[in-house]
């Protein structure tokens, strides 16, 4: 009779020993925080999709932006504006790079604006993206060594701890090649002042208050 029963409580037994060895599952490791990216970074990502909208795209304009979700530092943005130029087809696109989803409508990744009509400057040039060799990061370095120089400028900075600083990278005349201009400030218009480095070479071009 004890036979029986012990034969009929083996399985479950079996199974219950089974279920004790087995090592708990792996915890997941958290998703990793967006991350910012420089502004060459940026370029690249969006020439990849520009390209698409037409072979012959060049560079007009690249504007930094902030978003909460990968704050800025170091010369690197949770978002950038591309402007590119189709000069076949007299268009020009806006096309924008985010870190992650943001509000007022900012998506992750890659994103096209609507396009329209693209009549030349003779003071504002489109340059191919091999024209700029310097990064933010590096950009950032050179103009804050020259406001160090400037007695004026660093203490501005000194007084203006929160300062946001931003990039605009454009190949402006009297130029010879395109210019990061590190604004120092929320805006061009509301900069405290702005210095200019050249995009092809890292040499520091002007400083403009």
């Amino acid at each position: 009779m004890n036979r029986i029963r012990i034969s009929r409580c083996l399985p479950a037994l079996v199974l219950l020993l089974a279920g004790c060895s087995q090592a708990p599952p792996a915890k997941k490791a958290p998703p990793k925080p967006p991350e910012p990216a420089t502004g060459q970074s940026a370029i690249f990502q969006t020439f990849q999709v520009a390209r698409t909208w037409a072979p012959d795209v060049k560079l007009l304009k690249l504007e930094s932006g902030n978003i909460a979700e990968a704050p800025s530092g170091e010369g690197k943005y949770g978002f950038w504006r591309a402007t590119y130029v189709s000069e076949s087809k007299r268009l020009k696109r806006e096309f924008t790079w985010a870190a992650a989803d943001s509000e007022g409508g900012i998506i992750k990744g890659v994103r096209a604006g609507q396009d329209s009509g693209y009549l030349p400057n003779p003071r504002i040039f489109p340059m191919a993206i091999q024209e700029v060799k310097i990064d933010t990061p590096k950009a950032l370095e050179t103009a804050m060594a020259e406001v160090q120089k400037d007695a004026a400028m660093k203490k501005v900075l000194e007084d203006n701890k929160d300062l946001p600083i931003h990039f605009l990278l454009e190949w402006v005349s009297p130029d010879v090649k395109p210019a990061w201009r590190v604004i120092y400030g929320p805006s061009v218009s509301q900069s405290k002042f702005s210095v200019f480095v050249d995009a092809f070479t890292g040499k520091f071009l002007r400083k403009v208050r």
